[in-house]
């Protein structure tokens, strides 16, 4: 009988010492195989700051923060191809977050503003009237815009004396969600 009990707790100490390992090394390859080698890469591009990144069972969600003023299609596609190398991440499974870190309350009007311009231009496939409806709104505050348009994004860079803001609308074949934040509040 007492060999039957030893058998017992024998099988039970080793279950759980199985069951502990199998949980720690999933813990150990999420951070240290996979979300650091994402992090280190996405920290490699110039002007780029990345400020959470969380990975779900199936959603990735990343927070960055582009600190150029210049204008941003060159850094985009280099965090897109990034995203594309991870085998794990589909773009149609990632939300990427632009946080413009404290843009001032014109700059906030002006991307609100220039959402419905740019939204009007990709229903109607127009894009000629896009810069004379931005500098129209830009001249409204005395800012400054940077806009590129490509086949996959548009891409916006607004600014006003130290003050710069962002904002990127998907209108290609792309799965990717992107929100523009501003300090927080979403735009």
């Amino acid at each position: 009988m007492k060999e039957k009990v030893l058998r017992i707790f024998a099988i039970i100490v080793i279950a759980i010492i199985c069951f502990a390992l199998l949980v720690g090394g999933a813990n150990f390859y999420q951070s240290y195989i996979y979300h650091h080698p994402l992090e280190k890469e996405l920290t490699k591009i110039e002007g780029l700051e990345v400020i959470e990144l969380e990975q779900n069972k199936n959603r990735l969600v990343l927070e960055v923060q582009f600190n150029s003023r210049e204008k941003l299609r060159q850094g985009f596609y280099l965090l897109l191809e990034h995203l594309q190398e991870q085998k794990k991440n589909k773009l149609e499974d990632c939300v990427l977050k632009i946080n413009n870190a404290s843009p001032n309350q014109e700059l906030v009007s002006f991307i609100k503003k220039a959402k419905l311009s740019i939204y009007e231009a990709i229903s109607t496939g127009h894009f000629t009237a896009l810069p004379e409806q931005l500098t129209a709104l830009a001249q409204q505050d005395n800012l400054t815009y940077d806009l590129e348009v490509d086949q996959q994004f548009i891409f916006v860079t607004v600014k006003k004396g130290e003050n710069f803001a962002h904002l990127i609308i998907n209108r290609g074949e792309i799965p990717l969600k992107i929100v523009t934040m501003g300090g927080g509040e979403f735009l």
